[in-house]
């Protein structure tokens, strides 16, 4: 086969699996509005469109993006990287003009059009370790110290390059630098490894590991060739079911879910049997009206789990959670035995997509180091860091509300504070019913009221919910504002729970 014939097939591959990977997002994420293949408005950051439905943050600069404009640059030879002179350069990209030219004129294209983007460069190349402009590079981006320095400096010299080449002024170029982002180091391989769980997550036909060929690899442009190249939530939908690739859940259980804020990664709905959608009493995390805490969100979840929709579902029910630790906890109380459900809790996992933590039948002891501060009367305040330290924020909170004097139990499991504190879902259900013994041990029978602040994973807040049922006459529980974009103390009562 022809060397160009060959290269060319291999940087269709690297778009379409690029292109999957967004793609994917329009089944399992709430953000995604629409994805494009060869997008023909803008040029060179064609190759991939994604648009948002509300701006989403870049934690690296503390701004919005509403569209994220992707060019894809694959490269057969492994000897190359990026560097300053590659990007002005026009044989790097085998153009009259050079990568930055391309960039910049769709960059200044955009401003007219586009309230806020980002311009990625996906490549398997990596940058130079040795190029000046290699160590202002973090987390995709280039850092404020690319502009440190004066005009007569090393890296004033470089930004003057950089804008001569653009025949702009330095006061243009720093603006326009600050939507590139650069993907590196990400081959073939690498692509396809961040398919497979995704494929996973979104509940379509999996990459078979004995067969050379990728049926995602070439569907992408038969569905150009058919003038498809713009999917939205239900296009998508619609494609997938013609394409027979949707794998239907197994007849051995039933799915459902709860959803209470927009989420990045969940289950498709449409491979569920029931769904509790309570997004419209939410803006964002935050609820419309306090009300909804203390009434009408208990009201309607009891309502969800008593329903013949779920109570005559098959068993066992795997429960997704794309929702607030209040509301997982508030399930775990309802999802009582008695009431002949048989719950099965599932975890978000970046490995499996979800991992199911199902109740073993033993428990386990000693698995929580806890401190005690003051003598325990009617009231307490119980505060668990498994994911978080919750103490962070929660003392400045009980002060200003005045409960500052409660005594406090602080709870932390002996693997640490972290990703690796729950092992699995048999270590969680350990975790919840040591809890449970800890404090039917350690609480006289005058302490009615338990303040419960807790950072972990939402099906660990399920699984207190289960085994922490009548522990106190009340539980206060408390929700935590994780950005403090809206709670000046960060943390804020939530439901009460009362028996």
């Amino acid at each position: 086969m022809n060397r160009s014939i060959a290269a060319r097939k291999q940087g269709d591959r690297y778009q379409s699996r690029l292109f999957w990977l967004y793609l994917l997002e329009l089944r399992t994420s709430d953000y995604v509005e629409t994805v494009t293949i060869e997008y023909d408005l803008v040029p060179f950051v064609d190759d991939i469109v994604v648009r948002y439905r509300w701006p989403v943050l870049d934690r690296t600069t503390g701004t919005y993006s509403s569209c994220d404009f992707i060019q894809c640059k694959y490269h057969v030879t492994q000897g190359g990287a990026f560097t300053i002179d590659a990007l002005i350069n026009p044989d790097f990209i085998k153009r009259k003009e050079s990568m930055l030219q391309k960039l910049y004129k769709g960059y200044a294209r955009l401003l007219q059009e586009v309230a806020s983007f980002r311009l990625y460069v996906v490549s398997n190349y990596n940058w130079h370790p040795d190029d000046e402009i290699a160590k202002h590079l973090s987390e995709e981006r280039i850092r404020y110290t690319f502009y440190a320095g004066g005009s007569s400096s090393k890296l004033g010299r470089i930004r003057a390059k950089l804008a001569s080449h653009l025949a702009i002024t330095e006061g243009e170029l720093k603006p326009f630098l600050d939507t590139l982002r650069f993907k590196l180091g990400k081959n073939l391989a690498d692509l396809t490894k961040e398919l497979e769980p995704r494929l996973k997550l979104a509940s379509l036909k999996p990459i078979d590991p004995t067969a050379t060929h990728i049926i995602y690899d070439d569907l992408a442009w038969e569905w150009f060739e058919q003038g498809r190249n713009s999917f939205n939530a239900q296009t998508l939908d619609e494609a997938l079911v013609e394409e027979k690739l949707i794998i239907k859940p197994s007849d051995d259980y039933s799915e459902i879910s709860i959803c209470s804020f927009p989420q990045y990664a969940r289950r498709p709905r449409d491979i569920q049997t029931a769904h509790l959608d309570l997004t419209d009493l939410f803006e964002g995390r935050f609820a419309r009206s306090e009300h909804y805490w203390k009434e009408t969100i208990p009201k309607r979840l009891f309502s969800f789990f008593q329903s013949d929709v779920v109570t005559n579902l098959r068993q066992p029910i795997h429960l997704f959670f794309d929702c607030h630790l209040s509301i997982a906890f508030l399930a775990g109380i309802i999802c009582n035995r008695k009431y002949g459900l048989q719950i099965v809790p599932a975890q978000k996992s970046t490995a499996t997509g979800y991992d199911f933590w199902e109740e073993p039948r033993d428990s386990k002891s000693g698995l929580w180091n806890f401190r005690i501060d003051g003598d325990i009367e009617d009231e307490v305040v119980i505060a668990i860091s498994v994911s978080n330290p919750v103490e962070n924020h929660s003392l400045s909170f009980l002060k200003a509300k005045g409960l500052d004097f409660l005594t406090r139990i602080h709870f932390q499991p002996i693997n640490g504070i972290g990703q690796k504190a729950v092992l699995n879902g048999e270590h969680a259900w350990h975790l919840g019913f040591d809890l449970q013994t800890i404090l039917r041990t350690i609480l006289p029978s005058t302490c009615q009221t338990m303040h419960l602040f807790f950072s972990c994973p939402a099906a660990l807040a399920y699984i207190f919910g289960n085994t922490l049922r009548c522990i106190t006459r009340e539980i206060q529980l408390y929700e935590h504002d994780y950005e403090g974009v809206k709670m000046e103390l960060r943390y804020y009562p939530s439901i009460k729970v009362s028996w």
